[in-house]
């Protein structure tokens, strides 16, 4: 029965107003007249009873089966529990040809560096890029040819004639088997960034790198942007990443001072770029901010649309397929105050925040301290499913934090916000991703206070660790149930970060991955093991790699 069918409530209506009609003893008070009911009205009267349970069952989170079961509960919470089963973690490779056994470190296999970004193709195909270690070769000249002296071992590689990219440029690791294993990609071939002639002789600086990010489109096109503060520089890898198209590499020729790219790709070659400067860029005259967007359509060979985005800390994120581009933000550098999301629903086109397709920012949640580095992060799906997560320190850089998540269903129309915390403790850096299929993976370094039998709360011998969690579809209340990924500690508390209350050994941020299947999880992250041998109050940092598989 269509519902407002004004002739079957009238049926039902004169059923129950006649003398003979027989009660249903159990289940939704409904009257039926046995007797005088002819064969249209019945039909009527049935469609009429199936209308009102479906709506009482729906209110009442059940079903009523023939009138006598009883209700059956159905929990959210379970049907949205799912758990993680961790595979083994990995240490990301050196290239053979530049393993060197007295280069001090205590895995010299291994890469060291910080900070990983990860994307992730169709087909399961990811991309990591990470810092290198900037003084891993000691006190020694890195800048030789120009201001004399030798380059000791300063290089990560000199020998890297085989290599994608060497000490030069930041790293960049692939896997084409799901995180199986990972290397450097060979096929790409070498970088100007190779040879010192490239970077000092002929007058550029090209194809260097100081940190990067990655992105992919619709066409399973990679983007991996690396930037050296001075400018940027481009790579392309089409075919899920295994073909590199950009020959040598390509300059960006904005954005000077960049301490922090980030990177959304979507649709055949749209490019969001989003950079963190302190510096106004030429070609952005007259506007001021820390934050700077460009806009490219062409893959990244040409960039317009240059200009301010006023606020604290940021990150972008896109639909692949989709129209739709959101920016989270801090709405200031200030200790307190709000986090914000700016919505494009045309592929970020416009000429600036207010006369583009950008919307007025949206407040999703607040802010109750000023964390290091406190990005909040946002990531969405084809389904308009939006996530922003944050940490939040309101009793300062050494108490306990807290951890919370804007959550939006309808592309960032309406916004449920709660706290999701896990441990008395720190939760730092927070990542987000999202399934089409809605299922949300959360991530952080934790460092827990109550874990141990350690006297008081941020000191010596702390162990910070990597937790993750997923749920499906979850609503606002909704905890995670995080366990740890990696069973070693990603770094333990020294002395000397207790007396300076130093919450930065794990550096700004790692990232994580959701497969196209919703199936598994991948995250790249930092771990320190052993001293450093050329800075002081610091430790060798390697970035690895491990897979979780999602089991509703």
């Amino acid at each position: 029965m269509p519902i407002g069918d004004t002739q079957s409530i009238d049926t039902i209506r004169s059923i129950m107003e006649s003398e003979e009609y027989s009660p249903i003893d159990s289940g939704p008070i409904i009257y039926i007249n046995r007797k005088k009911m002819d064969k249209d009205k019945l039909i009527l009267s049935i469609n009429s009873i199936l209308l009102v349970v479906i709506l009482v069952a729906a209110s009442m989170h059940f079903f009523v089966l023939n009138g006598n079961e009883k209700p059956e509960e159905n929990s959210v919470e379970d049907s949205s529990s799912i758990s993680i089963t961790w595979s083994e973690s990995q240490y990301l490779p050196r290239h053979p040809e530049c393993v060197d056994e007295s280069n001090g470190q205590d895995l010299p296999e291994f890469g060291i560096g910080y900070e990983p970004s990860i994307s992730i193709t169709s087909n399961g195909n990811m991309f990591i890029t990470a810092h290198k270690d900037l003084r891993w070769g000691g006190e020694s000249n890195p800048f030789f040819p120009v201001l004399g002296g030798e380059p000791g071992p300063w290089y990560a590689c000199q020998d890297g004639a085989e290599t994608s990219w060497d000490y030069w440029a930041s790293w960049f690791w692939a896997s084409y088997d799901n995180g199986t294993t990972w290397g450097h990609g060979e096929n790409f071939g070498s970088t100007p960034g190779n040879s010192f002639t490239a970077n000092y002789f002929s007058g550029g600086s090209e194809c260097l790198g100081d940190e990067g990010d990655i992105s992919v489109d619709a066409q399973d096109t990679v983007y991996y942007l690396d930037t050296t503060l001075e400018d940027n520089w481009w790579h392309t890898l089409s075919n899920n990443g295994t073909s590199y198209d950009t020959g040598l590499c390509q300059r960006m020729n904005t954005m000077a001072a960049d301490d922090r790219p980030w990177v959304a790709a979507q649709g055949d070659g749209i490019i969001h770029y989003l950079g963190n400067s302190g510096a106004s860029p030429p070609e952005c005259t007259g506007d001021v901010g820390r934050y700077w967007y460009y806009h490219s359509e062409d893959g990244g060979l040409t960039f317009s649309q240059c200009y301010a985005v006023p606020g604290g800390w940021s990150t972008i994120a896109s639909q692949r397929h989709g129209s739709y581009v959101y920016i989270a933000q801090e709405d200031a550098d200030t200790n307190s105050g709000e986090v914000v999301v700016r919505i494009s629903d045309d592929y970020g086109r416009g000429t600036g925040l207010t006369d583009g397709t950008w919307q007025a920012p949206i407040e999703v949640g607040p802010r109750e301290g000023n964390c290091p580095e406190g990005y909040p992060v946002v990531n969405t799906n084809e389904k308009g499913t939006v996530a922003v997560v944050w940490a939040d320190c309101p009793n300062g850089s050494i108490g306990a934090w807290e951890l919370r998540i804007a959550l939006s269903y309808d592309y960032g129309v309406n916004w449920s916000t709660w706290n999701v915390s896990h441990i008395n403790g720190i939760q730092m850096y927070p990542f987000v991703s999202i399934s089409d299929e809605n299922i949300v993976t959360l991530a952080f370094y934790g460092l827990d206070f109550e874990d141990g039998d350690l006297d008081g709360d941020y000191v010596e011998g702390e162990e910070w660790y990597l937790y993750a969690g997923a749920l499906n579809e979850p609503q606002e209340g909704d905890q995670w149930e995080f366990t740890i990924a990696d069973p070693e500690p990603l770094h333990i508390v020294t002395a000397y970060e207790e007396a300076n209350s130093d919450v930065h050994a794990l550096h700004d941020f790692f990232e994580t991955v959701i497969s196209e299947d919703g199936s598994w999880i991948g995250i790249a992250y930092q771990q320190n093991i052993g001293e450093h041998p050329f800075e002081e109050n610091e430790e060798q940092r390697y970035i690895k790699f491990v897979r979780g598989e999602l089991t509703e």
